[in-house]
């Protein structure tokens, strides 16, 4: 599970495991029906508290993404696709408002933001 934390980061702990977490279930590199890591197994992979990994968890399982069933853990649900497209696009949306207010502290325009996203976009192919 390629899950990255950032220590330094404004964002909590546990919503950045969520964040990954949830765009890798929508984008469905998490198959429907695998269970997610243990908690204290993925805690101690992230180094992180339990506790904050339940957190995230949790969340998952109150979008209806995830389901904790006794005996197995947390197990993928099978989600709409309609309704994955619509929370990766609200994901891009926020990512869009991130860069914009970080281009504007960096004075740097539309077209410079532009030609980094083309740059940006042509690498990842």
């Amino acid at each position: 599970m390629g899950v990255v934390i950032s220590n330094s980061s404004g964002t909590p702990i546990y919503e950045q495991i969520e964040t990954q977490l949830r765009a890798s279930i929508l984008a469905g590199e998490i198959p429907v029906g695998q269970t997610l890591p243990s908690l204290r197994q993925f805690a101690a992979d992230l180094r992180v508290s339990v506790i904050t990994v339940t957190r995230a968890y949790n969340d998952l399982v109150a979008e209806g993404l995830v389901r904790s069933e006794h005996g197995r853990g947390f197990v993928v649900l099978d989600v709409d696709p309609e309704t994955a497209s619509a929370l990766l696009q609200s994901r891009v949306d926020e990512v869009i408002t991130e860069l914009v207010i970080a281009a504007r502290h960096a004075r740097l325009s539309r077209t410079d933001i532009q030609t980094r996203l083309d740059q940006t976009w042509s690498t990842d192919d």
